[in-house]
């Protein structure tokens, strides 16, 4: 497993993903696994407060989405973020994640936010994703106050060039001097017991024996490889972006141990489905609407059952997707 993934991954998550490959390898395509396997509750919970992001990155879905007719932008309701904070207290959840395709920072609201889920939580990891363009230097100080456990920074590129071709619509002046000044901080103690990282894409043309070599950055550094998003989301079906068929996938842990919340509570069954294929149910105050029941109700069920099996019928975003070969390092 990637390094990356490693620190990401429980030691609860690891048995259960060993038990799960053992029973597909064997043939064992009893729903959820065998009802014994599958967690009662989710052990993560991925949350996107707004839609909205200020990049065009060249392997991200985003601007070719947000760009076609009817999409509107929307950010998450205050009540109904305090309803998913109320439904996740006391389950044992491992990790909460307040970014889902978008650019969490330009939610002015975050740095309330992550200390609502603080208190609310006080034993969870708290994270965030940002590609680093709105991360000011007090911003990365009022995240660390707030209770922010770790902040993870996209960097696609460490020449002006490749980052800008990369992660089109920012700048690399900006977002390199935004990175320096809060390593600087992090380096100083003024972030607290934050973990930091700087995320490169695992790609050719991105080039980090600069950043190796660089004592600023080498120590932060993390290489992460890219799936085929772009096909999966069905954005791109050229043959540049390569697609794998259902018998090589393995099992993706993705529905086995988690839940992604978009901002009007739907519940979709991955970060790569863009285009809302599944919705698993919304969360809310009904009963319907309850965390618990969407995760052990029958769409989810149907899902699970479906990568046991190999047979993603429609589930095309599943079928075309990578992901589970690039957490391995294969």
């Amino acid at each position: 497993m990637r390094p990356f993934d490693q620190r990401t991954t429980s030691d609860r998550e690891t048995r259960l993903l060993d038990v799960l490959r053992r029973r597909h390898g064997a043939g064992d395509r009893r729903p959820e696994g065998g009802a014994d396997v599958i967690p009662a509750f989710p052990l993560k919970i991925q949350i996107q407060t707004t839609t909205r992001c200020n990049a065009a990155c060249v392997m991200c879905p985003y601007d070719a989405i947000t760009s076609e007719p009817g999409f509107t932008h929307h950010q998450m309701d205050e009540a109904l973020y305090l309803e998913i904070l109320t439904q996740l207290r006391g389950r044992g959840i491992e990790r909460l994640s307040l970014f889902l395709m978008n650019e969490p920072l330009l939610d002015v609201r975050m740095v309330a936010w992550v200390s609502l889920a603080r208190q609310a939580l006080p034993g969870v990891t708290l994270g965030l994703f940002t590609n680093g363009s709105p991360l000011t230097a007090d911003l990365a100080r009022d995240l660390a106050a707030a209770g922010l456990d770790e902040l993870c920074i996209s960097f696609h590129g460490f020449d002006p060039k490749t980052y800008e071709q990369v992660m089109k619509g920012l700048s690399y002046g900006r977002a390199r001097r935004n990175v320096d000044q809060v390593i600087a901080l992090h380096r100083a103690g003024a972030l607290g017991a934050l973990h930091l990282q700087l995320i490169a894409g695992d790609l050719p043309e991105i080039d980090v024996s600069g950043a190796r070599a660089d004592p600023q950055l080498r120590d932060y550094l993390q290489l992460k490889p890219f799936s085929n998003e772009l096909r999966a989301a069905g954005v791109r079906t050229d043959a540049s972006v390569p697609v794998l068929e259902p018998p090589g996938h393995g099992v993706c842990q993705r529905p086995f141990v988690k839940l992604y919340i978009l901002t009007n509570g739907d519940c979709v069954m991955c970060n790569v489905d863009w285009r809302r294929t599944v919705v698993l149910g919304r969360v809310g105050r009904e009963p319907d609407g309850q965390i618990e029941s969407i995760w052990k109700g029958a769409r989810y069920r149907a899902l699970r059952e479906a990568h046991l099996s190999g047979s993603f019928g429609c589930h095309r975003t599943c079928a075309g997707c990578d992901y589970p070969r690039t957490v391995e390092d294969l």
